[in-house]
């Protein structure tokens, strides 16, 4: 693939699939600026918030390998609309939850929407293009992330800041929120196509060139065009990379729904302060994304670029963690870490798709199964310890040896995958 191909598709494929990306995560942490209100209206506390927020995660890993299946049967495109759709239209919903138990219900059903879309998105990328453009195409999306919280974090606190009459701010954010989300699902049905031969906007030359060039790395490295979950339950790669995984996506999750409230605690009360000062970490994490995977991309090495990365965040989180009765001084730390946690992810997916194969997206969703695991107990455990101890702090060091543990797997990963040639 020449380097004109591959802008080629990044525009038409991957920033849209970033946009969407930027809509799920709004949706799936908008509710962490609502819950400055929410909670106190709708009754719930900060354990029973954070089993709430961890529903999500329930449903988001049963539903991994049957979305992957469904992903499989009905194509790319109305797998990417459906999901949008019916994300967006749960989102949505929230606007009109009375009780702890509509709560509970929506995160469960917005979960099952959710479910296969990142790791469907790694996998439909992988499908457009090789592995020397994969970091900085899977690093593009992932940047989605920070950068929804980037434009998310002001955009909710400013729907919160606004007075909306009787109705409470928190419900107009959801219900905004949710209908752009439904619009853009629709928009998506007409937007993708299921593989660079069926894209009417490609070229038949370069589509075909495109699907060659991908089956000849997979065949070249030995992976496998199908991976029966019995068999890939028993690969030793698979279980270290969902352990890295695990890391990763437990540090995500702290940010994401503890820094509005860590920052309240901090004396901060304006929601558009808070909404703009959460986005801080996440603009470094978008920053770590975008260098660190194109200089991955350009020397062709992936395992330092995934494992330093870990280490400079675990060791920036301590510090923040010790720094954060200063305010500032913590914030900047927290970018630090940021800025290590988001070139790790950047990185990572370029690993499992080279000894897994990209064709399969069942391989991709078993790893993304096992990382997401943290989504669905880190909220609760992280909600059980800030109401037992009244510190936001705590868990900030359990997350930094954590991230340690998965730096140090990453060399074992190195060795594994060398020695079968990947």
């Amino acid at each position: 693939m020449d380097l004109a191909t591959y802008w080629r598709v990044t525009l038409r494929v991957v920033l849209p699939l970033a946009g969407l990306i930027v809509l799920s995560s709004i949706d799936r942490v908008n509710v962490s600026f609502a819950a400055i209100h929410m909670n106190a209206d709708i009754g719930l506390d900060p354990k029973t918030y954070g089993f709430g927020v961890g529903l999500f995660f329930w449903t988001y890993l049963l539903m991994q390998l049957p979305s992957a299946a469904v992903l499989r049967r009905v194509g790319a495109r109305v797998w990417i609309a459906g999901s949008v759709i019916g994300w967006g239209a749960t989102a949505g919903a929230m606007a009109f939850i009375q009780a702890p138990i509509h709560f509970y219900a929506l995160r469960l059903v917005l979960g099952v929407f959710e479910s296969g879309f990142a790791p469907g998105v790694v996998w439909y990328v992988s499908q457009w293009l090789p592995q020397a453009y994969r970091a900085r195409a899977i690093g593009l999306t992932l940047l989605a992330i920070p950068t929804s919280v980037v434009v998310g974090g002001p955009l909710c606190g400013a729907l919160l800041a606004v007075d909306w009459g009787t109705t409470a701010s928190w419900r107009w954010m959801f219900g905004v929120e949710g209908l752009a989300t439904v619009v853009a699902g629709v928009a998506a049905l007409f937007w993708f196509a299921d593989r660079p031969t069926a894209a009417r906007w490609l070229p038949a030359e370069t589509a075909a060139a495109i699907e060659a060039e991908i089956a000849s790395e997979q065949e070249s490295a030995g992976a496998p065009a199908e991976l029966p979950l019995s068999v890939a339950l028993k690969d030793r790669l698979l279980w270290l990379s969902g352990a890295v995984w695990f890391a990763l996506i437990t540090g995500a999750n702290a940010i994401i729904f503890w820094m509005p409230i860590a920052l309240k605690s901090l004396g901060q009360t304006d929601p558009l302060m808070i909404g703009v000062l959460s986005a801080a970490p996440w603009l470094a994490i978008g920053v770590g994304m975008f260098l660190n995977a194109r200089h991955s991309d350009r020397s062709g090495e992936r395992f330092d670029h995934l494992g330093y990365p870990m280490l400079l965040a675990s060791i920036a989180l301590v510090a923040a963690a010790i720094a954060i009765p200063s305010g500032p001084l913590a914030l900047g730390l927290l970018m630090i870490g940021g800025l290590g946690l988001g070139g790790a992810q950047s990185v990572f997916w370029t690993v499992p798709t080279r000894f897994f194969g990209g064709r399969n997206p069942s391989a991709i969703a078993v790893i993304n199964l096992m990382g997401n695991v943290s989504s669905a107990i880190s909220p609760i455990v992280i909600g059980w310890v800030v109401a037992h101890t009244g510190s936001v702090t705590t868990p900030v060091y359990g997350l930094a040896v954590l991230l340690l543990i998965g730096a140090l797997l990453v060399p074992v990963i190195r060795r594994q995958a060398l020695a079968r040639g990947a």
